[in-house]
């Protein structure tokens, strides 16, 4: 048994009844009963205390009311003093805008910076989020090839860029290989950015959970990016509030909030963050650091246990990730498609993994499965010990 049985990772932290009830998105309510699901990345564990708190005293004052269209003052001010704070940055409250999740930003974002016939420039494999944002913007996207540590071809990278190209997006730590972009490696980005008059995307909703002794190193900390990254957070991996649907933007200056907010028809109320949500965040941030330092000691054992269980299974090759609870092992030399394996495992080993399809990540993803870490240390142990008794290879 792992050293985290005393503390509030340990098995009898989650109920498993609950879940069964209410964690949709390929998990535990959408499964048969018995089977394991290691899919979307979103906590087994409860909320912290402290946000349940909140929202119970919030809940107290009996209205629900609109909020302001960029969101309470309250979660702006949260928002700016704690990522100033912890990455270093001039992050003022008048250039953020609360959003009802990243997922629904990374759309705004695209359909108000990008145009019919634009193009972004996306790593591949990535979240299928920002191909998504590009097309319902009308845009289309190209795709640079990476993997999990290999150095970057810079000359290869810009020959991409083209004259229809508008954005670079960037992953920052990368969904779903892991990979922490370094200081350099950002510079670098800024550079074409700023050579071609590009917009930076940069979705840092992993942000929290980096593993030591690397570090996360924001877009916005590197000098003269403010000017042209739009940043994306969020909180629904950091403190598992995926239903509350809560996050921010943080754009260049209060003009580009102005005209954001136009194009997005938050004016309107068409388009805006639950204030119940914003509360949430609020205490997260601002009381919930331990919760979140206990949560990724917890994550980093996770990853180290089950990159050992998975490196002995045949025709598998992984590599520890350097942030992010996910993981995405190669699984090309086994005969198996992404897909057929993971059915394989669906139906004999009662576990629920996500295939490495185009549809979810890009053609760089094929040969490989995606498995979420974020539960008890009981729980993966006996997914693993499944997947092994019933590896096809």
């Amino acid at each position: 048994m792992s050293n985290f049985s005393k503390n509030r990772f340990c098995p009898t932290e989650i109920n498993q009844q609950e879940l069964r009830q209410r964690a949709y998105n390929q998990r535990w309510a959408e499964l048969p009963e018995g089977t394991i699901p290691l899919t979307a990345a979103d906590p087994d564990f409860p909320i912290p205390e402290a946000v349940q708190d909140s929202l119970k005293e919030y809940l107290k004052g009996g209205y629900l009311s609109y909020g302001p269209p960029a969101g309470l003052p309250e979660f702006r001010e949260a928002a700016a003093s704690r990522f100033s704070a912890r990455d270093g940055i001039d992050l003022s409250a008048n250039r953020i805008v609360a959003i009802d999740s990243a997922a629904s930003g990374m759309v705004a974002l695209a359909r108000a910076y990008l145009e019919a016939g634009d193009e972004m420039l996306i790593f591949d494999p990535v979240d299928f989020l920002f191909s998504h944002g590009a097309d319902k913007a009308g845009a289309k996207t190209a795709r640079f090839k990476i993997t999990a540590s290999d150095e970057i071809d810079w000359d290869l990278f810009e020959s991409l860029i083209n004259p229809r190209t508008k954005m670079i997006g960037l992953c920052q730590p990368h969904n779903p290989l892991g990979r922490n972009f370094t200081e350099p490696e950002l510079r670098r980005i800024l550079g074409l950015a700023q050579k071609y008059d590009l917009w930076i995307l940069a979705d840092e909703i992993w942000s929290d959970i980096v593993f030591q002794p690397s570090r996360h190193v924001s877009m916005l900390s590197i000098d003269g990016s403010a000017e042209r990254t739009l940043l994306l957070q969020g909180t629904s991996k950091s403190f598992g509030l995926a239903g509350a649907r809560i996050g921010f933007i943080a754009l260049p200056d209060s003009s580009h909030v102005e005209n954001f907010l136009e194009k997005s028809g938050a004016l309107y109320t068409s388009f805006g963050a639950a204030t119940l949500s914003q509360i949430a965040a609020i205490a997260a941030w601002n009381r919930c650091s331990q919760w979140l330092a206990e949560f990724v000691t917890h994550l980093q054992s996770q990853r180290d246990f089950a990159c050992e269980r998975l490196a002995r299974l045949a025709g598998v090759s992984i590599s520890k990730p350097d942030a992010t609870f996910v993981l995405f092992p190669d699984i090309s030399k086994t005969g198996w498609s992404a897909e057929a394996l993971s059915e394989h495992l669906r139906q004999y080993a009662k576990v629920a993994v996500v295939p490495g399809s185009e549809r979810w990540f890009g053609p760089g993803a094929i040969g490989h499965i995606r498995l979420s870490l974020a539960t008890t240390r009981d729980i993966l142990d006996e997914a693993l010990n499944r997947i092994e008794s019933n590896w096809p290879v």
